[in-house]
């Protein structure tokens, strides 16, 4: 039984129902996916689930007249506790991404680096598989190509932009200078800050005081500061965008020289930098060296340039058809010797555009 469904039946989460008679697949995520748990992590939950036909075959509909076919892309829910499932003695905390399977196949096909993982989870992660789930997973290599690069290298730096937020270090430096303690003085930071007479940065508080009222007012919310403001004052930057950081243009690099991905092959070096071993200038070092690395492993990977969307197309017409029965009456397959007809005709006439 799928986990969506045994917490269903619990009342801990409202689905839609085809989604909970739909599941597909389900995989841990996360840290507990990339081996570098601490053990009280909340459950990432990815997957995906196949809605009912008229959702991807929506017979008889019109584009751009009358009603709208119905339209289903994901199903997300977060911090789902379950008290008969515990972790150090507290609920295990679920966090659940369910993707319709289309969507699903396309973030992948477009080498989404969440979705890539998720196919590539060591198979203790694996929650939840039926026949079609295992097609997808036994074809997982087809989705990879060299526009990986660009994806992994494109979510690194945003990490890279999240380590080098000033307003968290700046913050925890004006309060060692006050000598407050960043992680429970609330009270007596938000009266200093909203007690200066300037409106600009203020002294001794370095940064501006609606970026101060933002934090206090997040860690008031939270009943305490959150996980990444307490790493910035331990360590000086965030360590789990870090970990991220290297984690994704390792697995970048695997894909690359590879065509293959381990997600937990790095885990070692992963775990020494949630435990701050790494400094902010090793780590930004670090990023530059294999920023250059992945221009060489790219131009010399046998992967293909972009997907081939023929053949994914195919698995998931495939992975429909197993579930819906025949599909003759919802494709449309163009008869072989028509389409060739039609990409010589759009051949003659790029010629005759150049001409």
């Amino acid at each position: 039984m799928s986990h969506v469904r045994k917490l269903h039946k619990k009342g801990l989460i409202k689905p839609p129902p085809f989604v909970v008679g739909g599941i597909q697949y389900e995989t841990i995520m996360g840290s507990e996916a990339y081996g570098v748990s601490s053990g009280d992590s909340d459950r990432d939950v990815y997957g995906f689930c196949i809605p009912p036909k008229d959702y991807i075959f929506p017979q008889g509909y019109v584009l751009g007249f009358g009603t709208k076919p119905p339209v289903f892309n994901q199903w997300q829910q977060h911090h789902v506790e379950d008290k008969s499932d515990r972790v150090g003695g507290a609920p295990r905390e679920y966090d659940f991404s369910i993707y319709n399977i289309v969507k699903y196949f396309q973030l992948c096909m477009e080498n989404n680096p969440n979705m890539v993982d998720s196919l590539f989870t060591p198979q203790r992660c694996v929650l939840h598989a039926t026949k079609i789930a295992q097609m997808v997973r036994e074809n997982r290599r087809m989705f990879l190509h060299q526009g990986a690069k660009y994806k992994f290298l494109g979510y690194a730096h945003s990490q890279l932009k999240k380590i080098k937020n000033k307003d968290m270090v700046k913050f925890v430096d004006s309060c060692r200078q006050l000598k407050l303690d960043p992680e429970g003085d609330l009270d007596n930071i938000i009266r200093l800050t909203n007690s200066s007479p300037m409106n600009g940065d203020m002294d001794p508080m370095t940064i501006h005081r609606s970026t101060v009222n933002r934090l206090v007012k997040d860690a008031k919310k939270k009943g305490g500061w959150g996980k990444r403001l307490k790493e910035v004052a331990t360590y000086g930057y965030s360590v789990k965008f870090g970990y991220h950081l290297v984690r994704l243009l390792g697995e970048a690099e695997q894909i690359l020289t590879e065509g293959d991905l381990d997600i937990t092959r790095d885990r070692e070096r992963l775990k020494a930098i949630r435990r701050g071993e790494w400094s902010l200038t090793q780590l930004e070092d670090w990023f530059n060296s294999k920023e250059k690395a992945l221009e060489k492993a790219a131009e010399e990977s046998k992967l293909p340039k972009r997907s081939d969307e023929e053949r994914i197309k195919q698995l998931l017409l495939d992975c429909l058809e197993e579930y819906y029965g025949d599909l003759s009456s919802s494709v449309v397959q163009p008869d072989r010797a028509v389409a060739a007809l039609r990409k010589i005709s759009e051949e003659i006439d790029k010629v005759r555009g150049v001409l």
